[in-house]
């Protein structure tokens, strides 16, 4: 009898928050409830990692007299000259802006003698952008506080985790531009300005 008792109490018993976590697991996010509080906390840590890493990133920046744009545009020469001479294109491809944002700040890095300019071998319209010597002896100056920072950044984070993390960022990045114009037209801005 109390057998029996127990078992239709677990059944009238409301489910534990890790089983509503993992019936969860395999809805596609788009279809959760905005109030959803895992969605709202999602989001609150979502922008308090976006705000850490554009904090580092001017601090960096400002360490090396440049702003966070240049040192941005610097660092994905950096990273896009392992594959080969990158272009404005392939850099503003990269950063995910405009071409005329990356031109505008690699003409500041080029007059710090940090990138150079030179014409694309296979197309007369583009230009080739590379570091100089310059800019090589800078990466290898703050390559120890890049991996200090990184160590405390990443720490416990695995190499899977960061490439489910990027995953996940690409969509966000792909789909962004129409959750946009949905907010832009639903809720257009006021006459005042941005509040934000």
């Amino acid at each position: 009898m109390q057998q029996r008792t127990e078992k239709r109490a677990a059944r009238r018993a409301p489910p534990s928050s890790q089983s509503r976590r993992a019936r969860k697991a395999d809805i596609p996010a788009e279809k959760l409830a905005p109030e959803d509080q895992a969605v709202r906390e999602f989001i609150a840590d979502l922008y308090a990692a976006l705000s850490i890493m554009r904090l580092l990133r001017a601090q960096i920046a400002r360490t090396l007299a440049l702003s966070s744009a240049q040192f941005s545009v610097l660092l994905g020469v950096w990273h896009l000259q392992r594959r080969g001479e990158p272009t404005v294109k392939a850099i503003a491809d990269h950063l995910h802006v405009a071409a005329a944002h990356v031109t505008a700040e690699i003409g500041g890095l080029v007059e710090a003698g940090l990138l150079a300019k030179r014409a694309h071998p296979r197309d007369k319209r583009a230009v080739e952008i590379g570091l100089t010597r310059r800019g090589r002896d800078l990466f290898q100056r703050i390559m120890p506080m890049l991996r200090e920072i990184n160590d405390q950044l990443f720490a416990g984070i695995s190499y899977g985790e960061i490439v489910m993390v990027r995953r996940f960022l690409a969509g966000i990045i792909a789909h962004g531009p129409r959750a946009l114009r949905i907010a832009e037209v639903r809720m257009p801005s006021s006459k005042s300005g941005d509040r934000e």
